[in-house]
Protein backbone atom coordinates (compact mmCIF):
# COMPACT_ATOMS: atom_id res chain seq x y z
CA UNK A 1 0.00 0.00 0.00
CA UNK A 2 1.75 3.11 -1.04
CA UNK A 3 1.28 6.14 1.54
CA UNK A 4 -0.40 9.28 1.55
CA UNK A 5 2.78 10.89 1.53
CA UNK A 6 4.36 9.11 -0.87
CA UNK A 7 1.54 9.54 -3.38
CA UNK A 8 1.91 12.85 -2.77
CA UNK A 9 4.89 13.02 -4.22
CA UNK A 10 4.42 11.10 -6.87
CA UNK A 11 1.71 13.62 -7.72
CA UNK A 12 4.18 16.62 -7.29
CA UNK A 13 7.92 15.20 -8.58
CA UNK A 14 9.01 15.97 -11.86
CA UNK A 15 12.23 14.61 -13.18
CA UNK A 16 14.08 17.52 -15.84
CA UNK A 17 17.11 17.64 -17.56
CA UNK A 18 19.41 20.52 -15.96
CA UNK A 19 20.65 23.26 -18.37
CA UNK A 20 22.53 26.91 -18.08
CA UNK A 21 22.03 28.33 -14.76
CA UNK A 22 20.33 24.92 -13.34
CA UNK A 23 23.54 23.30 -13.56
CA UNK A 24 24.49 26.30 -10.84
CA UNK A 25 21.41 25.10 -8.13
CA UNK A 26 22.70 21.74 -8.91
CA UNK A 27 26.08 22.49 -7.51
CA UNK A 28 24.98 24.41 -4.76
CA UNK A 29 22.69 21.80 -3.78
CA UNK A 30 25.47 18.65 -3.93
CA UNK A 31 27.84 20.57 -2.09
CA UNK A 32 25.23 21.49 0.40
CA UNK A 33 24.09 18.09 1.12
CA UNK A 34 28.28 16.87 0.80
CA UNK A 35 28.78 19.32 3.63
CA UNK A 36 25.80 18.12 5.72
CA UNK A 37 26.11 14.45 4.99
CA UNK A 38 29.39 13.17 3.57
CA UNK A 39 32.63 15.53 4.71
CA UNK A 40 32.89 14.40 7.53
CA UNK A 41 33.79 10.61 6.01
CA UNK A 42 36.84 12.47 4.71
CA UNK A 43 40.10 13.53 5.47
CA UNK A 44 40.89 17.47 4.45
CA UNK A 45 42.86 15.93 0.65
CA UNK A 46 39.42 13.49 0.21
CA UNK A 47 37.10 17.40 0.75
CA UNK A 48 39.03 19.39 -1.68
CA UNK A 49 39.52 16.57 -3.82
CA UNK A 50 35.67 16.51 -3.74
CA UNK A 51 35.24 20.46 -4.41
CA UNK A 52 37.52 20.10 -6.99
CA UNK A 53 35.52 18.00 -8.95
CA UNK A 54 32.54 19.70 -8.67
CA UNK A 55 34.07 23.48 -9.71
CA UNK A 56 31.67 24.99 -11.83
CA UNK A 57 33.85 25.40 -15.03
CA UNK A 58 34.92 21.80 -14.73
CA UNK A 59 31.09 20.54 -14.96
CA UNK A 60 30.08 23.38 -17.44
CA UNK A 61 32.41 21.86 -19.55
CA UNK A 62 31.74 18.55 -18.83
CA UNK A 63 27.94 18.81 -19.68
CA UNK A 64 28.67 21.41 -22.91
CA UNK A 65 30.94 18.65 -24.49
CA UNK A 66 28.35 16.09 -23.54
CA UNK A 67 30.41 13.75 -21.50
CA UNK A 68 27.99 14.65 -18.42
CA UNK A 69 24.59 15.25 -18.37
CA UNK A 70 22.45 16.84 -15.14
CA UNK A 71 18.85 15.56 -14.12
CA UNK A 72 16.73 17.42 -11.45
CA UNK A 73 14.10 16.10 -9.22
CA UNK A 74 11.77 18.65 -8.50
CA UNK A 75 9.06 19.18 -6.16
CA UNK A 76 7.18 21.80 -7.31
CA UNK A 77 9.89 24.56 -8.23
CA UNK A 78 12.11 23.53 -5.68
CA UNK A 79 15.01 21.35 -6.56
CA UNK A 80 15.40 18.56 -3.84
CA UNK A 81 17.86 15.79 -5.75
CA UNK A 82 19.91 15.60 -8.36
CA UNK A 83 21.74 12.92 -10.79
CA UNK A 84 24.54 13.48 -13.46
CA UNK A 85 25.83 10.66 -15.54
CA UNK A 86 28.76 10.44 -17.43
CA UNK A 87 30.11 8.63 -20.29
CA UNK A 88 26.56 7.37 -20.61
CA UNK A 89 26.85 4.68 -18.19
CA UNK A 90 28.35 6.02 -14.62
CA UNK A 91 26.83 7.70 -11.78
CA UNK A 92 28.86 10.16 -11.18
CA UNK A 93 26.87 12.29 -8.78
CA UNK A 94 23.37 11.64 -6.47
CA UNK A 95 22.24 14.20 -3.91
CA UNK A 96 19.15 14.55 -2.44
CA UNK A 97 18.42 16.80 0.64
CA UNK A 98 19.08 16.14 3.90
CA UNK A 99 15.29 16.18 4.76
CA UNK A 100 13.92 14.56 1.29
CA UNK A 101 16.05 11.55 1.94
CA UNK A 102 14.83 7.80 2.33
CA UNK A 103 11.80 8.73 0.36
CA UNK A 104 12.54 7.16 -3.07
CA UNK A 105 14.18 10.15 -4.75
CA UNK A 106 17.31 8.83 -5.42
CA UNK A 107 15.39 5.87 -6.87
CA UNK A 108 13.64 7.78 -9.27
CA UNK A 109 16.93 9.72 -10.04
CA UNK A 110 18.08 6.38 -10.46
CA UNK A 111 15.55 5.10 -13.05
CA UNK A 112 15.84 8.15 -14.68
CA UNK A 113 19.90 8.05 -15.41
CA UNK A 114 18.99 4.65 -16.57
CA UNK A 115 16.63 5.56 -19.14
CA UNK A 116 18.95 8.00 -20.47
CA UNK A 117 21.53 5.41 -20.47
CA UNK A 118 19.39 2.94 -22.04
CA UNK A 119 18.20 5.62 -25.01
CA UNK A 120 21.95 6.39 -25.99
CA UNK A 121 22.75 3.07 -25.95
CA UNK A 122 20.02 0.25 -25.94
CA UNK A 123 22.37 -2.76 -25.45
CA UNK A 124 23.37 -1.28 -22.19
CA UNK A 125 24.04 -4.42 -19.57
CA UNK A 126 25.19 -1.95 -16.80
CA UNK A 127 25.74 0.77 -15.04
CA UNK A 128 28.68 1.63 -12.49
CA UNK A 129 28.96 4.33 -9.33
CA UNK A 130 31.50 5.13 -7.15
CA UNK A 131 30.04 4.91 -3.87
CA UNK A 132 30.78 6.90 -1.15
CA UNK A 133 30.99 5.19 2.48
CA UNK A 134 27.36 6.90 3.40
CA UNK A 135 26.03 6.40 0.18
CA UNK A 136 26.88 2.25 -0.26
CA UNK A 137 23.92 1.58 1.50
CA UNK A 138 21.40 3.50 -0.52
CA UNK A 139 23.01 1.92 -3.52
CA UNK A 140 22.62 -1.41 -2.45
CA UNK A 141 19.30 -0.83 -1.63
CA UNK A 142 18.74 0.09 -5.24
CA UNK A 143 20.01 -3.31 -6.61
CA UNK A 144 23.56 -2.26 -6.94
CA UNK A 145 26.49 -4.52 -6.01
CA UNK A 146 30.00 -3.96 -4.45
CA UNK A 147 32.69 -4.94 -7.34
CA UNK A 148 35.65 -4.52 -4.60
CA UNK A 149 36.16 -3.53 -1.16
CA UNK A 150 36.59 0.21 -0.48
CA UNK A 151 39.23 2.54 -1.85
CA UNK A 152 40.57 5.72 -1.56
CA UNK A 153 42.40 7.68 -4.50
CA UNK A 154 43.03 11.05 -3.90
CA UNK A 155 41.28 11.08 -0.39
CA UNK A 156 38.32 10.06 -1.85
CA UNK A 157 37.03 6.76 0.12
CA UNK A 158 34.46 5.01 -2.55
CA UNK A 159 33.41 1.33 -3.11
CA UNK A 160 33.45 0.95 -7.31
CA UNK A 161 29.54 -0.86 -7.42
CA UNK A 162 27.63 -1.77 -10.55
CA UNK A 163 23.87 -2.46 -11.57
CA UNK A 164 22.92 -5.06 -14.18
CA UNK A 165 19.98 -3.68 -16.22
Amino acid sequence: MVSRKNRNLERKMQICKMRGRQINQALELIRKVFDECDKEDYEDMGILSFYHFIRREQIEERVKSGEMVFFGAYEESELVGVIAMREGFHVSLLFVEKKRQRQGIGKKLIRRGVAYCLEKNPQLKAITVSASPKGKRAYEAMGFRALTPEQEKQGMRFTPMRLEL
